[in-house]
């Protein structure tokens, strides 16, 4: 899922504490209906740790913005570093908090690429995350350029 370009151009794009509460707030909300309906905990370490890593992505996307680093190739590399922050503190949390990895670098760097046996590798996750994430932002800043330019036109049009 494209969670880490949501959070990143949201971050980005929406001003103050919209920047914040929005992305997070809505991440949040939709994790806990979902684990409702699931039957999953409501609060869990590794649901924290995910929280976690998405209030990073935001973070970084704050930085951006207050920076002006809003060109398409800045945004783009933003959303890849989200999603490789993202990446790293989930992944990280989990060969921590999950017994049957092995302590140690060996076993964070199984967190990281092979992942446990029985599941699909972690690298796998890491590719489809980046590429989704890629994919929502060009799309994100599309849509921005779309409305920018049509809200220019209305607005030579009025003046």
């Amino acid at each position: 899922s494209p969670v880490a370009a949501m959070a990143f151009c949201g971050a980005f794009f929406l001003p103050g504490v919209a920047a914040w509460a929005l992305p997070i707030g809505c991440l949040v909300v939709s994790d806990i209906v979902l684990s409702l309906a699931l039957g999953f905990p409501v609060v869990s370490a590794a649901q924290l740790s995910a929280w976690a890593g998405i209030t990073l992505v935001v973070a970084l996307g704050r930085f951006f913005a207050t920076r002006g680093w809003g060109n398409t190739g800045a945004v783009l590399g933003g959303v890849l570093g989200g999603g490789v922050v993202f990446y790293l503190v989930t992944n990280a949390a989990s060969w921590l908090m999950n017994p049957a990895y092995p302590r140690g670098v060996e076993g964070l760097w199984m967190s990281l690429t092979t992942g446990l046996p029985g599941f699909p590798p972690t690298w796998m996750f890491f590719r489809n995350s980046i590429a989704s994430d890629l994919i929502f932002a060009g799309l994100i800043l599309l849509v921005h350029a779309v409305v920018s330019l049509a809200g220019s036109r209305h607005a030579v049009r009025h003046a």
